[in-house]
């Protein structure tokens, strides 16, 4: 289900160069890198207006709880709670954080089932320092894929 990357030459060049441009372009770069990389995962759904969301929009859309300033990237807490329903055909089957401003993108892949009940977790994510946007990329069976993302300020590097 979804789309999956396949890399090929010309991908991994275009990527590469998008990464050199990036290290000459400063933060505006940073924001073309983390593009092409979202680009790359795949597609997905977003609520349209985030204040005001319809009710298919806030069961997929994740609930992020981060502080605004962490003073230690060696443990950011990070809480996701969702109001989906978990049934049979239809749930919450994973839950994935990203970090495109970090040596380690990726923070954590997270499956479900129907027996899980209420998708909720909490955890501690080891991040670089500087300004990030966390993205948390949930999957549901039925309705694909749905993101979400918060920013924050991370003042001395964990990783």
């Amino acid at each position: 289900m979804g789309n999956v990357w396949e890399p090929t030459r010309r991908s991994f060049l275009r990527l590469l160069a998008l990464a050199g441009a990036g290290g000459l372009l400063g933060a505006w770069g940073g924001r073309l890198r983390e593009a092409h990389a979202l680009s790359a995962l795949g597609r997905f759904r977003a609520a349209e207006d985030p204040k005001n969301p319809t009710a298919l929009e806030r069961a997929h859309t994740a609930e992020i709880q981060l502080p605004r300033v962490a003073g230690d990237g060696a443990n950011v807490p990070i809480v996701i709670d969702m109001d989906h329903e978990q049934r049979p055909g239809d749930y919450i089957k994973s839950i994935e954080i990203f970090n495109f401003n970090d040596p380690i993108i990726s923070k954590g892949v997270y499956h479900f089932t129907p027996a899980s009940g209420r998708v909720h977790l909490s955890a501690a994510l080891r991040m670089d320092r500087g300004r990030a946007r966390v993205y948390v990329v949930a999957e549901c069976t039925r309705h694909g894929k749905w993101i979400a993302h918060r920013s924050l300020k991370v003042e001395r590097g964990g990783c």
